[in-house]
């Protein structure tokens, strides 16, 4: 069971993010249920699901945004990156539609740090991420087309509906791309394996993984020593050689693992309740321990294999953790150092009522 984390919604984590260009559209979801209620889609009118982005400022296509040293940022340019978030996440629009001036600040600051990064690519880097821009564009233009029955008609409205064109999307899912590869090159393998020991050092099971099968007799509405006989009687079948998957799929109350048959694969220990993880640690592989007590109920499990990762196994999930800390601390640290003047646009009274 994995023990509650609290996490740091960054707003960058969008941008740098490999898994953001193969985004996925939720079939229903609009502007929120008010909106989406007001605006319901009827069977002659399925783009009322994806209403044109509302801006909270005044938008002025000539305005400057930002001044760096190389160029500026063009209000333009700008309400261009805020359309392609919309359309590549309808939801994220609706974030974008309820910013205040510090959100605002933040997205500027956010497509300011992609765009410099981005010009920093090399001419093989920027054809390479053109060419997956049109690709992104493509699965995306799918996932729409699933929504409008498949009408090419429909979709080229939506996007006229939206104010966004191909090229444009196309061009920011590009620099998006730009600016991950230009921080990726940073990230050397003898940065990583440092990072990689450095972690190792401070947690010795930082890197530790165990494929684990368990049982989950739940006491939240049974009383703990009903919850133990139960999971008691099922150690004891389980001893006796009945078959353990078979027996989770009938009696597991985890979600998470019952229809797999009570089978955490390869995962990661600490990301399990401190009684959980000791039990995967410790007890010996192929037996079945006692039933282990946690906040969750009672578990009967079977540690089917541990082992550690090498750095070559944990390097590529070690650069994408360090990509976005990568482009957090340009932000922080190199942004305000290379753009000269913002002039970030003060938020309408409408947006904000």
């Amino acid at each position: 069971m994995k023990k509650a984390t609290k996490f740091f919604n960054k707003r960058f984590a969008l941008l740098i993010s490999v898994a953001a260009l193969a985004v996925s559209l939720v079939s229903g979801c609009g502007k929120g249920e008010q909106d989406q209620a007001a605006k319901q889609p009827s069977a002659d009118d399925p783009l009322a699901q994806f209403p044109a982005l509302t801006f909270p400022y005044k938008e002025d296509p000539n305005a400057t945004l930002a001044e760096y040293k190389g160029g500026k940022l063009t209000g333009k340019e700008f309400a261009a990156f805020l359309r392609t978030l919309n359309f590549m996440n309808p939801q994220e629009g609706m974030m974008i539609e309820a910013a205040d001036k510090a959100s605002l600040e933040n997205y500027l600051h956010q497509y300011m740090a992609t765009k410099i990064l981005a010009e920093r690519a090399d001419d093989k880097t920027k054809a390479a991420s053109k060419e997956l821009g049109e690709k992104t564009f493509e699965q995306i233009k799918t996932q729409y087309l699933s929504l409008l029955g498949g009408d090419e008609a429909k979709f080229t409205k939506l996007m006229e509906q939206q104010g966004i064109t191909k090229d444009e999307v196309v061009g920011m899912m590009a620099a998006i791309n730009d600016s991950v590869e230009v921080l990726d090159k940073n990230l050397t393998d003898e940065a990583l394996k440092a990072e990689y020991d450095k972690e190792l050092k401070a947690d010795k099971n930082a890197f530790t993984i165990a494929s684990v099968r368990h049982i989950l007799i739940l006491t939240e509405n049974r009383k703990p020593e009903e919850a133990l006989k139960i999971a008691n009687d099922l150690e004891e079948k389980l001893k006796k050689g009945e078959d353990f998957a078979t027996l989770a799929k009938e009696h597991s109350e985890d979600p998470g693992s019952k229809d797999n048959g009570g089978l955490y694969k390869d995962a990661y220990v600490n990301q399990w309740v401190p009684e959980f993880k000791e039990a995967a640690l410790t007890q010996k592989i192929g037996e079945i321990g006692p039933p282990v007590k946690t906040s969750y109920g009672y578990h009967i499990i079977r540690v089917e294999s541990r082992a550690e990762k090498t750095f070559d196994q944990a390097k590529e999930e070690l650069r994408k953790k360090a990509l976005p800390e990568q482009y957090e601390k340009f932000v922080k640290e190199d942004l305000d150092k290379l753009v000269t003047a913002w002039h970030v646009p003060e938020i309408t009274q409408q947006a904000k009522s």
